[in-house]
């Protein structure tokens, strides 16, 4: 991913167009105040391969403590507030078959 992942931020398949429809989905329900979808989702996809980058390099590093803090501050960078981007974050993960029924809640 580190060596191909910002060919993947504008991949017209993958994670690349899911990211950007939920950036998109979660503007126009008022979560996100973000005026561009792509520019944020360039801003999600450099703070990912940062952090890939990071572990990379520091694999002695916590990679979920270093997952969840960048994922915070991508969130409050894009206007939630602190405690709901922390309370997002510590939330446990959806199983497979759940994945999508809980979005933007």
């Amino acid at each position: 991913m580190l060596a191909s992942g910002l060919n993947l931020m504008s991949s017209d398949r993958g994670l690349g167009p899911r990211a950007q429809r939920d950036i998109t989905a979660a503007a126009a329900a008022g979560r996100f105040t973000v005026d561009d979808p792509k520019l944020a989702m360039a801003v999600a996809a450099g703070a990912l391969l940062g952090l890939g980058k990071l572990l990379q390099d520091e694999p002695e590093r916590d990679d979920a403590a270093a997952a969840d803090r960048v994922t915070q501050d991508v969130l409050r960078l894009f206007g939630l507030p602190a405690d709901e981007a922390h309370d997002i974050c510590t939330r446990p993960l959806p199983g497979l078959d759940d994945a999508g029924e809980e979005r933007f809640r």
